[in-house]
């Protein structure tokens, strides 16, 4: 009879460290797992000594996606690997040598593979204006090279948007009162609770999460933009409008993002509106932290005095 079981890995890497995933995974692991080795990785050396601070049991490294040695560094020794990547990174080369780093250390007994795609759809109908770069392509790419890799890996698939994003959009709610931003209906996720469950897979003795492709959502938010307002009306006890054209989300955060990642993310988002019946609530998440993930008004009720006040990281939107 098959047992099932895998050990939990004594050295875990979590790449993107300082990320808002990465750096609650980290922070679950050394709470929830004080005998387990951290190794932090950031691509930022200007990040390593806040990371050192912030984990002092922790080994701090600097590893880049572009730098195949510093991979090879970084993986040596580890059993856990949790893989993220940033946005437009161009994934066959980095995660060919982080495979091929991965199978010269011989280490790595559980990799945790973070993705964003539409689960079971074609890459035939992916439009030709996404192309290479975007999220849709470029995580496929990086979900084969792992297939074939012949590691033992879990993908955790964010089939969600992260409710982090909140801080952007509420730059047009600051200063218009309306939410402005590409129609689409989508799932929701706390980026807290994702790391939870990366978290609670490493520490997990079930082998069935190996080869895995487990689609995350909040099982409770589904929602469209023009929703979110209403939402965001109630918990900020104003009216607030929505505005989802064109003209109105390039003229505002094309100043902000700049007019080609503006112009590419509403490429995406309508390619998300097109097939948004792919999406569907699940209970996975619920199962695997054991409790209600965070909903959209407990987000934005937990967070309401900052982001009216302008708080929170544009991240990637500032990078235009």
């Amino acid at each position: 009879m098959a047992t099932f079981i895998k050990a939990v890995p004594s050295t875990i890497l979590i790449f993107g460290a300082s990320g808002h995933i990465g750096g609650p995974l980290a922070q679950f692991l050394a709470r929830e797992a004080p005998a387990t080795k951290l190794r932090l990785a950031t691509s930022n050396d200007s990040k390593k000594a806040q990371l050192q601070s912030a984990f002092p049991d922790a080994e701090v490294v600097v590893a880049n996606y572009a730098d195949a040695a510093s991979l090879s560094a970084a993986v040596a020794g580890a059993e856990g690997v949790f893989v993220i990547t940033p946005p437009g990174l161009h994934e066959e080369k980095p995660m060919t040598d982080l495979v091929s780093a991965l199978k010269q250390a011989g280490s790595a007994t559980h990799i945790i593979r973070f993705l964003g795609l539409f689960p079971e759809f074609p890459s035939s109908k992916i439009p030709p204006e996404l192309g290479p770069g975007s999220l849709p392509v470029e995580h496929r790419i990086a979900q084969k090279i792992f297939d074939d890799s012949g590691l033992p890996v879990t993908y955790v698939n964010c089939g969600a948007t992260f409710m982090d994003n909140l801080a952007i959009q509420m730059r047009a709610v600051l200063a218009k009162k309306t939410v402005i931003w590409p129609e689409h209906r989508v799932p929701w996720m706390d980026p807290r609770d994702i790391a939870e469950v990366v978290g609670r897979l490493f520490l997990s003795t079930n082998a069935k999460h190996i080869g895995a492709f487990h689609t995350m959502n909040n099982g409770h938010d589904l929602m469209t933009f023009k929703e979110l307002s209403g939402i965001m009306s109630e918990t900020f006890d104003e009216p607030i409008g929505y505005d989802g054209s064109y003209e109105a989300f390039a003229g505002f955060y094309g100043k902000i993002m700049g007019p080609q990642l503006s112009q590419n993310l509403w490429n995406f988002f309508k390619y998300e509106e097109a097939h948004e019946e792919v999406w569907a609530l699940n209970n996975f998440v619920e199962r695997t932290i054991g409790r209600k993930p965070v909903t959209v008004r407990q987000w934005l009720l937990e967070h309401k005095d900052g982001l009216k006040r302008g708080e929170g990281d544009l991240g990637w939107a500032a990078r235009g």
